[in-house]
């Protein structure tokens, strides 16, 4: 009876889907568009960390930390054989998809721009309020809602009065139609200002829940968790290249900022003492 010969595999024989190819770009939305499936699949929203540090500074230590590594990976792949070198290499791209995903967190209004938008809101509300009220004196619609608008006070009520006076002339069109001057344009920026100031204006005494996060924040927070664990990583194979003693000064700690030169204590010819009463500077330092 024949049999067949099955050739013998090559160990060399590698399937290509099983070869990673280490993702490098320097665009951050390319990135962020990259990362993003595999962050969230790694972290759940409810598990990540709320990045509190200037995603800029963490960059900047990723991309320095980085490049302090590459001319030692030889060392580390000896010294550490399951250390994931492929995520270090890429950490410089993750960190600028932390950026990108940073700079989709809408960023809450600042009082000069809630301020501006209230100067030019106030005359619109005012003007098609007081059309309201004449109207209302006509019989030409419901007395008792505009009398209802009209109560309350402060920029929370007058933001709300906006919307209800915008809701007024649109529901009442065809009756007040060729009555008045405020185009359908006019009153749609006005309930645009209107809405707006709602969502920026909170009224007195409320407080928003600190748990509170927008979907962006959360991914940031994603993107955060994984940077920060795969940093992890680079620091354990920096002890591996550098030593402990030199770790800090090739891979900082992610957060850590340079030191001024202003605050830098300069350094002293040998044998010089510090004047008494004189900062000595930071231990460890001349």
């Amino acid at each position: 009876m024949a049999t067949t010969k099955t050739k013998p595999k090559s160990k060399n024989t590698q399937s290509s889907a099983s070869v990673r190819q280490i993702f490098t770009t320097s665009d951050a939305n390319e990135a962020y568009r990259h990362f993003l499936p595999r962050v969230q699949a790694e972290v759940p929203a409810d598990r990540a960390e709320i990045c509190r540090l200037s995603v800029e500074l963490v960059r900047a230590n990723v991309d320095r930390g980085v490049s302090a590594i590459r001319p030692h990976l030889g060392r580390v792949r000896e010294k550490l054989p399951l250390c994931p070198i492929d995520d270090l290499l890429e950490l410089p791209s993750l960190a600028l998809g932390l950026v990108a995903a940073a700079g989709r967190i809408a960023a809450a209004a600042s009082e000069r721009e809630i301020e501006a938008r209230l100067e030019k809101f106030r005359p619109m509300r005012d003007l098609t309020l007081r059309q309201l009220e004449i109207f209302a004196d006509l019989k030409l619609v419901p007395k008792q809602r505009v009398a209802a608008i009209r109560r309350g006070s402060g920029p929370v009520d007058h933001a709300r009065d906006g919307v209800d006076i915008a809701g007024m002339f649109h529901e009442l069109a065809d009756t007040l139609a060729g009555k008045h001057p405020f185009s359908p344009d006019y009153l749609a920026v006005m309930a645009e200002h209107a809405n707006w100031l709602l969502v920026q204006l909170r009224p007195r005494g409320a407080q928003q829940r600190p748990s509170e996060r927008s979907p962006e924040a959360v991914v940031r927070d994603q993107f955060w968790t994984v940077l920060n664990q795969r940093y992890d990583h680079l620091r354990e194979a920096g002890v591996a290249a550098f030593g402990l003693r030199q770790l800090d000064t090739n891979i900082p700690p992610i957060g850590a900022r340079t030191q001024s030169p202003s605050t830098a204590q300069p350094p002293q010819p040998p044998g010089t003492t510090t004047p008494e009463g004189a900062d000595p500077g930071p231990p460890g330092e001349l």
